[in-house]
């Protein structure tokens, strides 16, 4: 799908009401295939290779990689397949995605769900004063002020082991997606979206203030593994302040952040 000049790569199953998968910035779009097979049945499954990712194109420049880019991304793939509204389901970074979209697409957005990725407030907030949400955050403050931090990423994935529960034809997809990977697409995905340290209540996210944020209208489903490490549990606190429509959380006690590869 032409996207503004940017090429989306997709996979797509099934017929039926439009259901999009915005994927992690270390699960490829096959980490979903559990959930498009038993979706399929019922709807049209489409799962996306976001812009610096796989078979996707990757412009330089961090402006590229701010969710509202990606949004832009999802709502062109709304329109290539003939719809007016999609559920767009994202885990991870694609989790954070999804909220924007759901935000900023409200009239596009039949469903939410957030598979472990809280909405980007509730972590502002826990930025500011909580000592471990931002130890937590290590990772991704290191993205953001470590030169290297793309290279480094990219080198370490590809230097991973296979997985043990990846079959033979799933660790070539694997290996592949990680070849392609264009490692500054992370690094800027950071820069343009994450909260800058040292955060207060008046620091940008993913283009927003706490006070800013547009209310998500859709119903919204947010499934979360309740031993998340990048999200810890006080990140959800209120989470309805910033829900319109109904919501419905779904936690998982010994689960982590990968609640549709984990359970």
């Amino acid at each position: 799908v032409d996207s503004d000049g940017v090429a989306i790569a997709y996979h797509t199953v099934g017929d039926g009401p439009l259901v999009i998968f915005v994927h992690s910035i270390t699960g490829p779009w096959f980490d979903f295939r559990h959930q498009m097979v038993a979706l399929s049945e019922h709807y049209r499954v489409v799962s996306m290779s976001t812009r610096g990712t796989d078979e996707s194109d990757k412009p330089e420049g961090v402006e590229h990689y701010a969710s509202a880019r990606i949004a832009e991304d999802i709502n062109a793939l709304i329109d290539h397949f003939g719809e007016q509204t999609a559920t767009i389901i994202g885990q991870d970074s694609g989790g954070l995605h999804a909220w924007h979209f759901a935000m900023t697409y409200p009239e596009r957005t039949d469903h939410l769900i957030s598979l472990g990725s809280i909405h980007p407030a509730g972590l502002i907030r826990e930025l500011v004063n909580n000592p471990d949400q931002q130890a937590a955050s290590g990772f991704q403050r290191n993205m953001q002020e470590n030169p290297d931090a793309g290279t480094q990423f990219a080198q370490r994935l590809r230097g991973s082991p296979p997985r043990p529960d990846d079959t033979p034809e799933l660790s070539r997809l694997r290996t592949q997606a990680y070849d392609r990977l264009y490692g500054e697409s992370i690094v800027n995905f950071y820069k343009a979206n994450w909260p800058r340290s040292p955060v207060t209540l008046e620091t940008e996210g993913f283009g927003f203030t706490i006070g800013e944020f547009p209310p998500v209208k859709a119903p919204t489903l947010f499934i979360y593994g309740k031993e998340s490490r990048p999200f810890l549990n006080a990140t959800l606190d209120d989470m309805w302040t910033w829900v319109e429509g109904e919501l419905t959380m779904q936690i998982l006690p010994g689960v982590g952040h990968g609640p549709h590869t984990e359970a």
